[in-house]
């Protein structure tokens, strides 16, 4: 290789290096990002879902589209595991715990059942931890 090749492939290599460190902060969502959510579950609004939350199937064993309810252990790793979420320590509206991740920017609601089980009835982006939770509640039209 050449003086000025080489050179050129040294650039490249670093450039590369650096773009891939810089990934998961330029993936982050922007601390102004407005609060935007969803329904679990299209044409049904977060309300009604966590009126009917307690008569939904298990999702494995589910005949229709309906929004994702398994052990309460399973939403908590798939939150954690998938989308950086945890539980946020706030006032609790209807039975229902708010999850966020100020590194994605993501946030969950989920409706307790009694029986051990729980179901995820809305979700959406422009989490910060320093909002009050109130405010998703809101969007989420609860």
């Amino acid at each position: 290789m050449t003086r000025t090749a080489t050179r050129i492939a040294r650039l490249a290599m670093v450039g590369s290096v650096t773009l891939l460190t810089a990934m998961p902060a330029l993936a982050a969502t922007p601390a102004d990002q407005p609060i935007q959510g969803w329904s679990a579950m299209q044409g049904t609004d977060t309300a009604t879902l966590l009126r009917d939350v307690q008569s939904l199937s298990v999702s494995e064993q589910a005949s229709e589209d309906q929004p994702y309810c398994a052990s309460d252990a399973e939403i908590a790793k798939t939150l954690e595991h998938d989308f950086n979420e945890m539980p946020v320590h706030a006032e609790q509206v209807d039975g229902t715990e708010l999850w966020g991740s100020d590194q994605l920017g993501t946030w969950t609601l989920v409706a307790a059942r009694q029986d051990q089980t729980s179901c995820i009835i809305a979700s959406g982006i422009g989490f910060d931890d320093d909002t009050n939770a109130q405010n998703y509640y809101d969007v989420a039209g609860l």
